[in-house]
């Protein structure tokens, strides 16, 4: 009978979900556009989150293909970690007046 660990980390599972989560993200970002944005502070908020949201994608996927547990377990964090500050940048867009 062999020996297992008594909790197994799927690293993969976690770097897969955020994953699949920023590109849905990044998606719809893309789909409403930052045409409204009209100042600077807008513009620069709306490329923040691409870059946030399309950060935390590749580290993701990196985590994903990456074969040491330490690599996936740093990566599949540090991706987490970006989705969330994401989303953050992205409820902030969300509660700022366009106009």
């Amino acid at each position: 009978m062999a020996v297992t660990a008594a909790h197994d980390p799927h690293y993969d599972v976690l770097s897969a979900a955020v994953s699949g989560t920023a590109a849905t993200m990044i998606t719809l970002l893309a789909m409403l556009g930052g045409s409204g944005a009209d100042t600077v502070y807008l513009k620069i908020l709306f490329d923040s989150q691409l870059v946030v949201l399309e950060s935390a994608l590749i580290a993701g996927m990196s985590g994903i293909i990456r074969k040491p547990d330490s690599q996936k377990r740093t990566l599949s964090y540090f991706a987490a970690i970006l989705l969330i500050v994401g989303t953050v940048l992205v409820s902030l867009g969300a509660a700022l007046p366009i106009n």
